[in-house]
């Protein structure tokens, strides 16, 4: 309190200074009417707030270590992930404009291209994939619900309540939207969900024939 007070007798002397020196006894200064700023922040401050924000985060070899990208691969049911399945069915639709009623676009239509593209950056948490060509062919048939989407593998929760991981880059991947069937090239998902959502896409679906 005591600096404060000093301070605002500062601005005073000061503000009364500035007047003829004649005047100066008709000067009435009311303290309450001063109002002091506090000075921007240094750079060193800033930084030194950064690092200890910084610090408080997870670093992705850390988050690694602990075992959060990892699920548990028999322990999760399939029938849990029918929720979230639900609600991903909601999120495409608005994610894609769709109505009750509307049809998925042919190829012939010129909003066909757009939504193809919208579709890649789908987040598919929750969405039902299967395997419909792969490198390995013991993955080529593997269908369920992803439960886990990284930047190099997508984890299915088949009906049998198995977790398998699906290498995006081997394979391409069926994908049911409305009344339309699509194949997506995994090597086109290699990135994460986040990234994927604001990337510059090229047309990488295709329709069944």
């Amino acid at each position: 309190m005591a600096k404060i007070g000093s301070t605002v007798d500062a601005v005073k002397e000061y503000f009364t200074d500035l007047v003829v020196p004649h005047q100066r006894c008709n000067v009435n200064i009311i303290p309450d009417h001063i109002t002091m700023l506090h000075g921007t922040k240094s750079k060193k401050q800033l930084s030194r707030k950064r690092r200890a924000h910084k610090s408080n985060t997870l670093t992705r070899k850390q988050y690694a270590e602990l075992g959060l990208n990892t699920l548990p691969r028999k322990q999760l049911r399939y029938e849990q992930m029918l929720p979230l399945h639900k609600l991903w069915r909601g999120y495409i639709r608005e994610h894609l404009q769709l109505q009750p009623g509307d049809e998925v676009p042919q190829v012939h239509e010129k909003r066909y291209d757009e939504f193809s593209k919208q579709l890649v950056k789908l987040d598919l948490h929750g969405a039902k994939l299967r395997v419909l060509q792969s490198k390995c062919q013991t993955l080529v048939g593997l269908s369920g619900i992803c439960v886990m989407d990284t930047k190099n593998v997508l984890k299915l929760l088949g009906e049998d309540h198995v977790v398998r991981t699906v290498p995006k880059s081997e394979c391409v991947f069926g994908l049911s939207v409305g009344n339309m069937d699509f194949t997506i090239f995994g090597q086109h998902l290699n990135t994460r969900p986040a990234e994927r959502s604001v990337k510059k896409i090229k047309n990488y679906v295709e329709p069944f024939m």
